[in-house]
């Protein structure tokens, strides 16, 4: 809901270029713990003062509760393309991100997902990605129609420069909904392989990708429990999933001190 999306701050994969809940919440009506009935901001982009919106979206209901929300609406884009870059390890599918990065290319989306996460996801319900493939990264780039034509060749440039594998346009609307349901539903697909996931979430720097990367593959070595990744690589926003069993003896304390 969007009440709930106000009370977490929520984004998602579209983050990258648009922001969180807080760049698009304009005003809020606010019940607060006494009793009182506040509005902060309403119709206008800016308000003056203290950012009083900021300090509330994200606050949980811990500050009131929300009653009504002005949201700021942006026009539906022209065109949008989506691309999925294949490649053979990890590690260049997060030098492709920071290839990006490094030339100022700001797609809406830039997602990624391990060989782990893509057969997850063709089991439970085939969206179109290699199982084969040790990494993908899903770009999305929208807006005027020769803005996206520029930024999608930059991007398939860069994917091509760090070794991709492949590199395909999503033929049609339908190729394109099939891609994102994947990769919105790679977490229910996870649950299939487990009977519990801990999930760890964490910001890195997008240089720090591949390091980062190779390290939470060491850790779960050393660990012993599977680890899958599926994240917002644009902004370094990272989801390692530990699977584990909650009914077996001492995996709790051994799986939160792996996260750690």
């Amino acid at each position: 809901t969007i009440g709930g999306n106000v009370g977490e701050n929520s984004g998602g994969p579209h983050t990258l270029r648009y922001g969180v809940t807080t760049n698009h919440t304009l005003g809020l009506e606010v019940v607060l713990p006494g009793g009182d009935i506040v509005q902060l901001g309403g119709n206008a982009v800016d308000s003056p003062g203290y950012d009083l919106i900021g300090l509330l979206v994200g606050s949980e209901g811990t500050l009131g509760i929300v009653t009504k929300i002005w949201v700021r609406l942006v026009p539906i884009n022209e065109t949008v393309k989506t691309i999925l870059a294949v490649f053979a390890s990890m590690e260049d599918a997060s030098s492709a991100v920071a290839g990006m990065i490094a030339q100022r290319i700001v797609p809406a989306a830039i997602e990624m997902m391990d060989n782990l996460t893509i057969r997850a996801i063709e089991s439970r319900s085939p969206s179109g990605y290699p199982v084969e493939a040790e990494g993908v990264v899903l770009i999305e780039v929208d807006g005027v129609r020769e803005e996206v034509e520029a930024q999608s060749e930059a991007v398939q440039q860069v994917c091509r420069d760090t070794r991709a594998l492949s590199v395909r346009l999503a033929r049609d609307e339908a190729e394109r909904a099939a891609l994102w349901a994947g990769r919105k539903g790679a977490f229910a697909a996870i649950g299939r392989l487990t009977p519990d996931y801990y999930t760890v979430d964490g910001v890195v720097p997008r240089t720090r990708l591949p390091a980062t990367l190779a390290r939470i593959q060491e850790i779960s070595r050393e660990s012993g429990f599977r680890i899958a990744n599926v994240f917002h690589a644009g902004d370094g926003n990272l989801h390692p999933l530990i699977m584990w069993d909650a009914d077996e003896a001492g995996a709790e304390e051994r799986v939160i001190d792996t996260g750690a």
